[in-house]
């Protein structure tokens, strides 16, 4: 390392005795031309362009970046390609002699090994990751720039710019402010993406393209890395065998093998197995042009995607990221087979939903369907063959559809919900009327309260009945000022007597078409505390009893009065 450094020194010294201004467009023509020789054998970037070059695993590689003038911006850029790259840069300060006579003024010296960077320098960054990274010095002095950079885990390559002018370059596009990459409309096999445009095309109307990559294993940080996955590796550059010029140049930190007998002088250059190279990897890759959406199709239900954004300018062909993120496939609804006669319970939300189907063998009988919405509107949708027959966009309640003149074969039947949280439901299909669960419910299901007939033990209440044969169960229980001030609670209407406390049961009663009470039912519910709110619940069920399915009255407050 100290050898060459002197050599490094000893070039450097010579190139600033003469003076050059900051990137002499001749010299960057020259150095554009012999780029490929540049990088390899001296190790020196060239001001203004980008060079790519190729980093075995765990080897580090030092490069040089000089600044000839005082104040000149720095800026040094590395593109890893598809494993993390570790790489920090050293400031190396110009040393200068002041003339014997104390003037002040420098001596042109004639020792050039008497002038130059300092053997000691400092450390003023340190960089480790995938993506495109920079250090950035705004006014830097005349001063080598020591870059050393380290591949950790793989074999790959990098690309590395470094300028001194990087106002006026514009290297890389820029990205906006918010440079998330949105996602909309999130189907079982497709997507759509959508970014805001680059500074560079909406404010400095330079030209630039858009390229998405979706793949499935990870984010894709750097273009460099999308070409290794795609390619898999088998069409990555390998570095070609370099010339001396000037060092000595190390087979070792380079990879290579000597191979060769005692005694003779040649080397074999011995290039590393492709099996180190990046697996292949399926990566979907597409450049949309100036467009700033795009719907990704063909995708597998129920999958997770890795995607990201780039912008690329056109002239220069390099590119930023956007930043990327994950999306996940819907998946095929599994459809349920329903039961004749059963009741199933189930819940939805906005971004799952539940498929059923019914079975029609005979085509005389009508099909009975009921859906009944416990927590939560839902909807639902009956299809035969990708056919509408029948639809209801807001079930809150009990909703019953008979269906006639059925075709055999398969029904299809979709619960869905627009709510983010869960709405329960319960869903019923039977060709059999004897097998339908419910009672008939009266049209007004209010719960009416006798306030006159209210004292500080006793409450009086009644209710609508129907004309069938039912069971009538009264269940009361203590409430809050809030909820008694509210007159509401969230409660799931489909809760039945079962999952009510035993304390909490008042009397059940049952009805018969032809009694004396005919169309109402009236009770006085005994033994209440003075000053105390209640809540009163009716139940109805069919007069099969704990078989049959429970629909409930709204409910009704009552506040017994403080003093009897």
């Amino acid at each position: 390392m100290r050898c060459e450094l002197m050599m490094v020194w000893l070039g450097v010294a010579l190139t600033w005795s003469q003076r050059l201004p900051t990137r002499d467009e001749q010299l960057f023509r020259l150095q554009a031309k012999n780029a490929g020789t540049n990088q390899w054998n001296t190790k020196v970037l060239p001001d203004g362009m980008e060079v790519r070059n190729f980093l075995f695993e765990d080897v580090t590689k030092t490069y040089y970046f000089f600044v000839e003038d005082e104040g000149s911006p720095v800026l040094i850029v590395v593109e890893p390609c598809d494993t993390e790259i570790e790489w920090k840069v050293t400031l190396h300060e110009v040393t200068e002699t002041v003339s014997p006579d104390g003037s002040g003024h420098t001596e042109q010296m004639e020792d050039p090994g008497r002038r130059g960077p300092s053997r000691t320098g400092s450390v003023v960054g340190r960089f480790s990751g995938h993506e495109v990274m920079s250090y950035l010095n705004p006014a830097s002095q005349r001063a080598m720039y020591r870059v050393q950079v380290t591949s950790r885990g793989a074999d790959t390559l990098f690309g590395m710019y470094a300028t001194t002018t990087p106002d006026s370059d514009k290297p890389y596009p820029e990205v906006p402010g918010d440079p998330k990459v949105n996602t909309s409309d999130v189907g079982k096999s497709e997507a759509t993406l959508s970014w805001k445009p680059s500074p560079t095309e909406t404010k400095f109307h330079l030209p630039v393209k858009y390229c998405i990559a979706v793949s499935r294993a990870r984010n894709l940080k750097t273009l460099c890395a999308v070409d290794s996955r795609r390619s898999g590796g088998d069409d990555m550059p390998m570095p070609s065998p370099p010339f001396k010029f000037g060092f000595d140049f190390d087979f070792k930190s380079f990879g290579f093998k000597r191979r060769g007998k005692k005694g003779r002088k040649r080397d074999k250059i011995v290039f590393p197995d492709d099996k180190a190279m990046a697996p292949l990897e399926n990566v979907i890759f597409e450049c949309v042009g100036d467009k700033k959406a795009y719907t990704l199709g063909g995708l597998q239900p129920g999958t997770q995607y890795y995607y990201d954004v780039f912008v690329v300018n056109t002239l220069t062909n390099r590119s930023s990221a956007y930043t990327g993120g994950m999306l996940e496939t819907k998946q095929h609804k599994r459809r349920t087979r329903l039961k004749d006669g059963k009741v199933t319970a189930a819940s939805v939300k906005r971004s799952k939903g539940q498929a059923y189907t019914i079975k029609v063998e005979d085509t005389q009988l009508p099909l009975q369907l009921t859906v009944q919405s416990c927590t939560g509107e839902v909807s639902v949708k009956i299809s035969r063959e990708g056919d509408v027959v029948a639809k209801e966009p807001h079930v809150s309640s009990l909703w019953n559809l008979v269906l006639t003149n059925l075709t055999e074969g398969e029904y299809q039947v979709a619960v869905s919900s627009k709510r983010k949280r869960s709405s329960a439901f319960k869903i019923f299909s039977t060709t059999n009327p004897a097998k339908y669960p419910y009672a008939q419910m009266p049209s007004d299901t209010k719960i009416k309260q006798f306030e006159k007939l209210t004292t500080c033990d006793s409450a009086t209440i009644a209710w609508l009945v129907n004309d069938e044969r039912s069971k009538y169960c009264l269940y009361k229980a203590v409430v809050s000022k809030k909820v008694f001030r509210r007159k509401s609670t969230k409660e799931n209407s489909c809760e039945s007597p079962r999952t009510r406390k035993k304390d909490e049961k008042v009397i059940c009663r049952h009805h018969r078409p032809g009694s004396v009470d005919r169309s109402v039912m009236i009770e006085r519910i005994s033994g209440l505390k003075p000053g105390t709110r209640y809540k009163f619940d009716v139940y109805v069920q069919k007069h099969r009893g704990e078989t049959g399915q429970a629909l409930k009255y709204r409910s009704v407050f009552v506040k017994t009065k403080r003093r009897c």
